[in-house]
């Protein structure tokens, strides 16, 4: 009989970490860790043949190291600003952006 009350019944609750999940990553950061001389000699070896590859390689590996920073829309109150106005807004947001790193 099909559930027609609109509550949720079983499975996991709101908020539990998928334990699939947390364990991929774990597996993931050992073999990282074991293979880190390894990995250090296949991107020298790989930079000597094609650097922009080696670099390449390089900046998909940080997405596993360093959080992405999301976008974030900028909305004025107003439609038109002067260039000074401008100027004062972008460094107003600028200080913010550093006191938030």
């Amino acid at each position: 009989m099909a559930n027609t009350t609109g509550n949720k019944f079983g499975g996991r609750e709101k908020g539990t970490p998928n334990k699939t999940t947390s364990e991929i990553k774990e597996a993931y950061q050992l073999l990282v860790e074991n293979n880190l001389e390894n990995m250090t000699s296949w991107l020298e070896q790989i930079g000597r043949d094609n650097p922009e590859k080696a670099f390449d390689l390089i900046i998909k590996m940080s997405d596993f190291i360093v959080p992405k920073l999301s976008r974030q829309e900028v909305k004025l109150d107003k439609p038109t600003l002067t260039p000074e106005e401008k100027d004062a807004r972008i460094k107003f947001l600028l200080k913010k952006a550093k006191g938030l790193g």
